[in-house]
């Protein structure tokens, strides 16, 4: 399962995750893959943006309306929102880690 990042908004918990509903959504939207639109998102963004990436990652990756994301946005003001969803893209499409990858089936192993 894709990894979520979880805040506390006006007192209640709510967990935001890029998952695989949300990240269609988002390429139908923008008429672009998912890629394309989170590093058109790195170069500027509009406000409207920002809350429908809320909106589709709200709720678990399950989404809320435009203005249910729309008082996220207000309630963690919009650099906490911008920050809150890098981590949500963060956690869907972690970086490897660095080090030997697993030793496959046929690799010899050393002793």
């Amino acid at each position: 399962m894709i990894s979520g990042v979880t805040r506390d908004i006006g007192g209640t918990s709510e967990t935001f995750r890029m998952a695989s509903r949300a990240m269609m959504a988002l390429e139908d939207h923008y008429g672009k893959g998912i890629a394309e639109v989170l590093s058109g998102l790195k170069e500027g963004f509009r406000i409207g943006d920002l809350i429908r990436i809320v909106s589709e990652c709200a709720c678990d990756g399950a989404g809320v309306d435009m203005d249910a994301a729309g008082e996220i946005v207000d309630a963690l003001g919009i650099d906490g929102a911008g920050e809150l969803m890098g981590e949500v893209a963060e956690a869907a499409f972690p970086e490897p880690k660095k080090g030997a990858a697993k030793n496959s089936k046929r690799a010899a192993r050393s002793k």
